[in-house]
């Protein structure tokens, strides 16, 4: 549940918004926005897409209705797999698919920062933050996505940038 407030608090900040009173529904992890006139908002996807619209940046979603379904699927796989990763195993896991996905693209919807890029970030810092050099090597488009997020984007201001290595320190990965 941690992990979720700081995800939404951390994006609301980098929005310019406030998120208001977020509590979460019953022992569950699914955080609860509690908005004007009772109105209660259930779900990270939710709520992160009404702050993306609160602070009218709807290009955060997609331009193009493929890129709009593109950030709704990562978004799911953000709830769906990286906020479940338990285990070492779990998180390799997920980097090793997110590894192959980001072989030939710069962001994971279209050619630009989406609330996708933001979420998934968020909930990769406590996976990344334990790589090693060569783990990092070893996902190299994880490790290049992530590092470009953390640099051109000021999501977390409270912790230390993750550091890269530029250089190939070993030699094949696969």
């Amino acid at each position: 549940m941690v992990a979720i407030d700081s995800d939404v608090r951390a994006l609301s900040t980098f929005l310019g918004v406030s998120c208001g009173k977020l509590t979460f529904l019953g022992d569950s992890k699914i955080p609860v926005l509690h908005v004007s006139n009772g109105i209660q908002l259930r779900g990270l996807s939710t709520i992160s897409k009404y702050l993306v619209k609160l602070a009218n940046r709807q290009d955060l979603l997609g331009q193009s209705f493929e890129e709009k379904a593109t950030v709704d699927q990562w978004l799911e796989y953000k709830v769906t797999q990286v906020d479940r990763c338990g285990t070492d195993k779990d998180g390799h896991t997920v980097l090793k698919e997110l590894n192959t996905y980001l072989s030939d693209r710069v962001y994971f919807a279209g050619h630009h920062l989406t609330l996708a890029d933001l979420l998934i970030y968020q909930g990769l810092c406590c996976i990344v933050v334990d790589l090693s050099f060569f783990e990092k090597q070893k996902y190299m488009h994880v490790s290049r996505w992530f590092n470009q997020v953390q640099h051109n984007f000021d999501l977390r201001p409270d912790l230390q940038p993750i550091i890269f290595q530029k250089n190939q320190l070993y030699g094949t990965t696969n």
